[in-house]
């Protein structure tokens, strides 16, 4: 393959760095299998810092020869069962997984990165690959997709979408093709010579059974590899780049291609969609690809009654309609109201919710907080994804009340240790989670903020973005910087080297940010800068503004050695990342290379905050006034995506309120909590049990609950045999109580009445005398009418 490769894009042959074989090292996990080898990164990291040179010198010298060792090219097949496949006699049941050598792979990552690099910064790959792409996502791809079945819709269009199945795509990659590609995009000389010898003379080894299978291969990119995810991409590109002259709109997430075309014709949306099945095909016979027809999903959709059916055909064969189609995990239907997909996901939270009622019951099992802690990190994150997409259709009753709410008060009764009559309402409150509607909703929001959705309350303001990491510098040029760490004036004076010293601080406080540096020498302040930022700012913010109007400042004044001092380790720590994509960091490292090719020198150090140095003490002075006092324009104006979570999350609290106040349950709840914003604070003080809900709800052994659902033959209390036995009755006005009641009352300071339970419960030193006393007599009462005590 070497030979046939014909270049005339020839370049300077940049080494790799010692800095780029570390920063690969320390982003790979140790708990990875290796290969044949048997050795581990962090084996290999250890071999690597005890003499970088040997590592550096041999990846250096295979750049330089074009040449990727064979020994690392051979890969140990693992198999692993496909899930839900009908027969596992079959081969395509089963996925291969190459393991291989990790120093192999630290050569791959080593070009992998550079090309990745440059293909981005010349912009030679189409923007519509959403896979194996950096600050891509599946949701993106889906959001771009819906919005444009959503513009076709308004415009009572036919909607068609085909969603494309490649046989075996990974398996099937073709290497000529491959390389090819990347000659035409103009990568660099040396890159494509050790690609050509990484993709040549590979060899694959399955072991089983005490018997040991080796063969080569000549196409695929295995499962397993760095670099094959990058290849399928650039395989893939010449077909997508072809397909954005058309009407009709292609996209791919790795293999997985989506046709989307929109017409208010009938039959010319046919012609369009068979051509661009006709163009697809034939790059698949050029590729050596081949498209599976009975597998491909195709869904019309459309507002109208009477329409022109399509008729799509590809390599011959007619395309079968369905009402659904399933893609990246979201099924989207024919009536785009997404009700398949919910009720397919919330089936999954279902059967979570069955395993864990057999281990947590309102009496005994797993306590709240390990119940709330599944909830938030499994159940929340299987519903409300791609909540982009489909959030829209929550504000229909059907679906929110039927569907979400169901699962929503299911679990949240499991968290309170509740009885199964509890409201949604009550119970969610008591869980501390948010209904999933409303959790939905602002999913949705936050993520068309990222998006640059602009937020009414910051009119003209924009939201803080990553930077794109092909603005980054080349990886050769990429510095890793390091910062020492200072606790004790003793640790200051050990700085000997007689430099300016520079102390930076940021700060927020009622709502107003401010950033100042002091400047000293000799041990005495020479100069101070302040600065305010905009009061949504965040204080990292403005510990980065800090640091960055003191680089500044020395660049200005030509000043060729400082030390930097920070008590913000996260602002230090980012700004030592030589791969950070903040905007702010980012300006930081442009403005010490300008620096550093002047043969400046800058240190940095970190300052345990608050320690009693002076020039800290200083900085932080500074910096509070400048947040309270500076008039002048602010230097930084871009939100932070907190701020942007923060207003997020409060108008959700807002709505949810509203339901709370307006429901027609819960009143119990509500009179020892009339706000949610105030119950959470206290109920994250309080560990729920099960009688505490009773308390809390009047869900549990008082004969008028127990009553209600035949459990008890009277309403009535024993003290009169004519007063409703309910939860106020007993903690409330209850004879039988009083002397208890009279004493709780005295130690509170205050009289036990409907109206002073929220207040109550909102001061910590009377809830505790309160609760002692509600869940001793709780107690009483479900012994007295046969219900389980909880001690």
């Amino acid at each position: 393959m070497t030979n046939r490769l014909k270049s005339e894009h020839i370049t300077t042959i940049r080494q790799f760095t010692k800095q780029e074989i570390a920063h690969i090292f320390k982003n790979m996990s140790p708990k990875k299998a290796p290969g044949a080898d048997g050795l581990t990164s962090d084996i290999c990291q250890v071999a690597f810092e005890t003499n970088p040179e040997v590592l550096q010198a041999l990846y250096n010298k295979c750049l330089m020869l074009g040449y990727f060792p064979k020994t690392w090219k051979k890969a140990t097949i693992k198999v692993i069962p496909k899930p839900n496949r009908e027969d596992y006699s079959q081969p395509k049941s089963y996925r291969p997984i190459g393991l291989l050598p990790v120093l192999g792979k630290i050569l791959e990552k080593l070009f992998v990165n550079r090309v990745q690099w440059q293909l981005g910064k010349q912009d030679r790959m189409s923007h519509r690959q959403y896979g194996f792409t950096p600050q891509r996502s599946t949701e993106d791809a889906l959001y771009d997709s819906i919005t444009i079945i959503k513009q076709g819709l308004k415009k009572k269009a036919l909607v068609v979408i085909v969603s494309l199945d490649i046989e075996g795509a990974f398996d099937n990659a073709w290497w000529p093709a491959i390389v090819s590609q990347l000659n035409s995009k103009r990568i660099d000389t040396s890159m494509l010579k050790i690609i050509s010898s990484y993709l040549s003379e590979r060899e694959i080894c399955l072991k089983y059974a005490g018997h040991a299978i080796q063969k080569p291969t000549n196409k695929g990119c295995i499962q397993g590899s760095t670099y094959g995810p990058m290849l399928w991409n650039v395989l893939l590109d010449p077909l997508l780049q072809s397909t954005e002259k058309l009407n009709t709109h292609v996209q791919a997430f790795a293999d997985d291609i989506l046709i989307v075309a929109t017409n208010q014709n009938g039959q010319k949306l046919e012609e369009e969609v068979n051509d661009t099945l006709r163009i697809i095909t034939e790059w698949g016979q050029k590729y050596k690809l081949r498209f599976a027809p009975h597998k491909t999903q195709s869904v019309i959709i459309t507002k109208k009654q009477k329409f022109h059916r399509p008729v799509l055909k590809m390599d011959g064969v007619e395309l079968q309609f369905s009402d659904r189609v399933k893609i990246l995990g979201l099924t989207i239907d024919k009536n785009i109201n997404f009700k398949p997909h919910l009720d397919d996901v919330c089936r999954k939270a279902i059967n979570i919710y069955k395993m864990v009622s057999r281990a947590a019951r309102a009496h005994w099992g797993l306590n709240s907080e390990i119940i709330r802690t599944i909830y938030l990190a499994v159940v929340e994150p299987t519903i409300l994804y791609a909540a982009s997409c489909w959030a829209d259709t929550t504000e229909r009753k059907y679906i929110e009340q039927r569907i979400l709410n169901r699962i929503t008060r299911m679990f949240s009764i499991r968290i309170c240790k509740g009885h199964k009559t509890i409201s949604l309402v009550s119970s969610v409150l008591l869980a501390q989670i948010i209904p999933l509607a409303l959790r939905a909703e602002e999913n949705a929001e936050i993520y068309e903020i990222k998006r640059g959705k602009p937020i009414k309350s910051l009119p003209g303001r924009c939201l803080e973005t990553r930077i794109s990491p092909y603005h980054l510098p080349h990886p050769a040029d990429r510095r890793q910087r390091y910062f020492k760490l200072i606790t004790t004036q003793e640790d200051m004076d050990n700085i000997n080297n007689n430099w300016m010293n520079i102390y930076t601080d940021g700060s927020k406080m009622n709502n107003k940010v401010g950033a100042a540096i002091t400047v000293w020498q000799n041990g005495k302040e020479i100069k101070n800068i302040t600065c305010r930022l905009e009061s949504y700012c965040s204080v990292y913010q403005a510990e980065l503004i800090a640091i960055l109007k003191a680089i500044k400042f020395v660049i200005a004044k030509k000043i060729s050695q400082a030390n930097i001092l920070s008590d913000s380790r996260s602002a230090i720590t980012t700004i030592c990342n030589p791969s950070a994509l903040n905007p702010i960091a980012a300006e930081i490292n442009s403005e010490l290379n300008i620096l550093e090719k002047r043969n400046g020198v800058i240190n940095f150090y970190w300052i345990k905050a608050h320690c009693g140095l002076t020039g800290n003490e200083r900085a932080d002075e500074l910096a509070k006034y400048a947040a309270a006092h500076k008039k002048q324009r602010p230097a930084y104006d871009l939100f932070p995506l907190s701020y942007a979570k923060y207003l997020t999350r409060s108008h959700t609290l807002l709505n949810w309120q509203h339901k709370y106040e307006e429901a027609s349950t819960s009143e119990t709840t509500r009179t020892f909590f009339p706000s949610i914003t105030m119950a959470y604070k206290i109920l994250r003080n309080i560990s729920l049990t099960n009688i505490i809900t009773q308390l809390l709800t009047g869900h549990g052994g008082n004969k008028a609950y127990l009553y209600r659902f035949k459990l008890a033959p009277s309403p009535h209390c024993t003290c009169d045999n004519s007063s409703y036995q309910t939860l106020e009755h007993i903690i409330l006005d209850c004879p039988r109580f009083g002397k208890k009641r009279f004493e709780c009352e005295c130690s509170m300071g205050m009289d036990l009445k409907s109206k002073n339970l929220s207040l109550i419960m909102a001061d910590d030193y009377c809830r505790s005398y309160f609760l002692g006393f509600a869940l001793s007599i709780l107690k009483v009462i479900n012994k007295e009418n046969g219900s389980k005590v909880v001690d």
